[in-house]
């Protein structure tokens, strides 16, 4: 009797050869719809199906009647595929079919929004997600009211992930498609957009909601009121309220306050008192919100009497004047001498139960304080007792901080000492300002004995405790010790925060150690700390500083995604860093593309565009945009002044320099030490040093005394114009002025013997400089800079290699100088060698070394050599210069095919 014939069973390899798609999608469907979920996953494991499963053959079984109608079921199959085999139109298909299989539930499927989701994260841009959406609508008779839930939910998905101009593509696409999205998600597209100031395209996307012919709700017309009053175009916004109540849009009073906020903040409070009565005549109560923004507006107009008449009807309404309100018209009473009616405004708010008695003294002293009336605070603060008040935790923490911002710590410890012969409770906040103050004068042993204080105290210190002295040894270059408080604050469960990661990261960047920078800024936010606009700041000054704008501008966009918003001191540093590695020309270009855009230019941003002109020697551009700050009323400040004076003396225009710094004086602008010392700089370095030494006396004439920075840079140019006598005789006047000379003064020194091929001596100095721990990776480079000159280059390598044993570690300089030795020699094996030690030390060359290697390379006749490093210098986001495309270009004189140079230049 023959066998029985063998039954397949879930996992079995039962695939002919040559399945059509058809086949395919049949056994997919009987799998899915006719098996236990419990069979699926030995059944698509199996190596035959495995190997033939495609992307095609899962969007057609989503397709199936069957699979329409279980969305669910379809979900959890979906699940146990691989990621390569769900392709954006299954994504599509499968949301589609959950929306459509819970038409009348009012928030859709959160597997569909969760798809959606997917779609949107995985996909390249908006309109290639938007296209498989509209793909899986044509290939099934979804309704239309699904197709408008599930692009309503495309569109939140991209809100969800910070791409707002995403979420606008989608909009725009989907009327473009006859679809109209909800139009409560439009209005958080317009909200969103207005948020990261895009008013433009705030206003682009609300005027085609005007054109589509939907009628447009309450929600979608705030939106636009408040893009248009943040264009500032307030007549439109005014009429897109007329239009709204010509329409007979059911409206509250939201659209009403946005309009009244417009028009308060662009100095029309008149007109916002009319709306304000229009909306009481139509009906429209007014809350809270309208009174608070008429005070605002009255406040901004300076007109007082009349913020103050519109409080008192607030609290007669009931309703709480915002805190920033009662600020204004306490400041405002205060600033025109009616301290004692700033008082009894105090009390009577008091009344109404909005802030307690001591609250209205202690607003007035921090408003006196702020305001630099130092004097009256402490006349308020002396009358408290008087008026039967006695000064409590907030009234001491005041003092004890204005102290400490104006630098007076004396005081603000006798203060401290008061607080606590009275009995009253120390907190951390007189703590937290001592540190502080002890922190900006650079006394960072005495703010570490606050911080042990405050254990013994049983004061619990906070990540304010932590800021000011991560700042500060990061400031002074003490990276270890900054990152080993960071460890403690993790320790003693102090909650690290966005400041002290942003202190930390700040300390690499500044040190140019970008990828320490790069890591502690991943980790922030993988423990769900955002970065703030500060943040972004310090990591696009730090790519700047090394030269990778490129980074510097990836940084620049990730950061308006998230809905942040640049400002000059963004602007600043990538203004310097395209200066640096593209020219000033390309600066300008940035400068007119943010100008474009509405972005408003201070000082800083300006003074860096500046500087760009002048280190490029184009003058005349450089004056073309003092003259440009001038004329828009822009404050031109000490860094300005310097940029500019300075200039003016590289060009040796002695006249030009004579009526800046008339102007200067006029202006009240008083010269600081770094001025002084950048006119003895620029005086030295041409020679001059009779005209450097009346800049001395004038310096400390005008109660700036030369500090270790004046010296070091005067002892540099004597000693770069030889006159070595005169810089040590300068050196022990230094040493008589109680100013200890530093690590960079006696580079001075070295290089000098160096650059006099002077080894013997740069060697014992070095050595002294060991002994001193005075001596860093530039003095090891600039005694390798003088190896290589006289042709020591052996020594230069041992140099490398020893340094690390006294706690230095050679950079790229010290690579890029003896590699550049070695080419010229003809030795480029040797070269190769140093550079692929330099690689496997993890050091990330330069343009500087690159250019070097690739100079020599084609020089020697190595081209394919050359055009090695040239593709590793782009692959590494290295932005190639002209020096760069010089080098390549001198190659071409060697390469044997005319092909080959053509094919390299084009």
């Amino acid at each position: 009797m023959p066998p029985p014939p063998r039954r397949h069973i879930a996992g079995d390899s039962i695939l002919a050869p040559t399945t059509s798609h058809a086949g395919m999608v049949k056994l997919l469907a009987d799998l899915l719809h006719h098996t236990p979920p419990s069979t699926w996953p030995p059944a698509l494991a199996a190596p035959a199906l495995r190997s033939r499963l495609a992307p095609a053959h899962v969007s057609s079984l989503l397709l199936l009647p069957a699979s329409l109608s279980r969305p669910d079921l379809s979900r959890r199959f979906l699940l146990l595929l691989p990621p390569h085999l769900v392709s954006p139109l299954c994504l599509s298909l499968l949301a589609l079919s959950f929306v459509s299989a819970s038409p009348s539930s009012p928030p859709p499927s959160p597997h569909a929004a969760s798809l959606l989701l997917s779609l949107a994260s995985s996909s390249p841009s908006a309109s290639s997600s938007f296209s498989s959406l509209s793909h899986a609508c044509s290939l099934s008779p979804f309704p239309p009211a699904t197709t408008a839930t599930a692009a309503t939910l495309l569109a939140s998905s991209y809100l969800r992930l910070r791409r707002v101009r995403d979420a606008a593509d989608v909009l725009h696409l989907s009327l473009s498609a006859g679809i109209t999205p909800n139009q409560y998600t439009v209005s958080q597209i317009l909200f969103s957009l207005v948020k990261i100031r895009q008013f433009t395209l705030a206003r682009a996307v609300f005027d085609e909601m005007l054109q589509s012919g939907v009628r447009l709700d309450e929600y979608v017309y705030t939106a636009g009121i408040r893009a248009y009053c943040e264009a500032r175009n307030i007549d439109g916004a005014k009429g897109l309220v007329a239009r709204m109540q010509d329409e007979g849009v059911k409206v509250g009073v939201v659209p009403y306050n946005v309009l009244m906020y417009g028009l308060c903040k662009n100095q029309r409070v008149q007109e916002a008192v009319e709306v304000k009565n229009n909306m009481v005549v139509r009906g429209v109560a007014a809350d809270e919100v309208t009174y608070r923004t008429l005070v605002y507006g009255f406040c901004r107009a300076e007109e007082l009497e009349m913020a103050l008449r519109v409080t008192y009807d607030m609290a007669r309404l009931g309703f709480v004047p915002s805190e920033a309100n009662c600020s204004f018209m306490l400041d405002g009473l205060r600033k025109r001498g009616k301290i004692e009616e700033a008082f009894r405004l105090a009390c009577r708010l008091g009344e109404f139960g909005m802030v307690p008695n001591i609250f209205a003294y202690n607003a007035l002293i921090d408003s006196l304080c702020k305001n630099g009336m130092f004097g009256e605070a402490d006349k308020l603060f002396n009358e408290m007792v008087d008026k039967g008040l006695e000064p409590n935790e907030v009234t001491y923490s005041i003092l004890i901080h204005s102290f400490c911002k104006r630098g007076m710590m004396e005081d603000a410890l006798d203060m401290f000492d008061r607080m606590r012969e009275k009995g009253v409770r120390v907190t951390v906040y007189p703590y937290n300002s001592l540190i502080s103050g002890c922190c900006k004068q650079d006394d960072l042993d005495r703010a570490m004995s606050f911080l042990s204080e405050m254990a013994d105290m049983g004061v619990t210190p906070n990540a304010t405790s932590y800021s000011p002295l991560i700042a500060g040894f990061c400031r002074k270059g003490d990276l270890s010790n900054a990152v080993e408080l960071h460890r403690e604050m993790a320790e003693k469960g102090v909650a690290w925060n966005t400041y002290t990661f942003t202190a930390l990261i700040n300390g690499f960047c500044k040190d140019k150690k970008m990828d320490e920078a790069s890591w502690l800024f991943d980790k922030m936010i993988d423990r769900n700390l955002l970065p703030n606009e500060a943040t972004f700041n310090v990591m696009i000054e730090g790519y700047c500083l090394v030269g990778n704008i490129r980074k510097a501008f990836q940084l620049y966009d990730q950061m308006v995604d998230r809905g942040l918003t640049p400002d000059n001191y963004t602007y600043r540093s990538l203004i310097s860093g395209i200066c640096l590695t593209s020219g000033v020309s390309k600066a300008n270009e940035f400068v007119a593309d943010l100008e474009k855009n509405c972005s408003v230019l201070n000082k800083f941003s300006l003074a860096a565009l500046m500087h760009g002109f002048c280190r490029e020697g184009r003058w005349t551009e450089a004056y073309g945009v003092w003259n440009e700050m001038a004329t828009r009323g822009v404050k031109l400040d000490l860094v300005s002044f310097t940029i500019i004076v300075y200039a003016a003396l590289e060009q040796h225009d002695a006249e030009k320099s004579s009526v800046l710094l008339r102007e200067m004086k006029e202006k009240s602008v008083r010269p600081d030490n770094v001025f002084h010392t950048c006119m003895i700089n620029i005086h030295s370095k041409a020679g001059n040093m009779v005209e450097a030494l009346n800049c001395w006396d004038k310096m400390i004439a005008d109660g700036c005394f030369p500090n270790t920075f004046t010296y070091t840079v005067l002892v540099n140019n004597l000693c770069k114009s030889g006159h070595l006598s005169s810089a040590e005789l300068l050196c022990k006047e230094m040493l008589a002025s109680h100013f200890l000379p530093n690590n960079y003064t006696y580079n001075c020194f070295l290089d000098y013997f160096t650059t006099e091929g002077d080894l013997e001596t740069a060697k014992d100095l070095y050595l002294a400089m060991l002994r001193g721990s005075l001596a860093n990776i530039v003095t090891v480079n600039t005694l390798i800079k003088g190896f290589c000159k006289v042709g020591q280059i052996q020594e230069a390598i041992d140099l490398i290699r020893k340094s690390t044993e006294n706690g230095f570690f050679p950079d790229c300089i010290s690579y890029s100088t003896v590699i550049h030795e070695l080419c010229k020699k003809g030795d480029t094996n040797k070269a190769f060698e140093l550079w692929n030690e330099m690689l496997y030390k993890g050091l990330k060359p330069d343009i500087v070394a690159y250019n070097i290697l690739i100079r020599w390379c084609n020089v020697h006749g190595e081209i394919d050599k050359g055009l090695g490093i040239y593709n590793d210098m782009i692959k590494k986001g290295v932005q190639p210069n002209w020096h760069t495309y010089r080098a390549l270009l001198l190659g071409t004189s060697v390469m044997t095919s005319k092909q080959d140079a053509i094919l390299l230049i084009t």
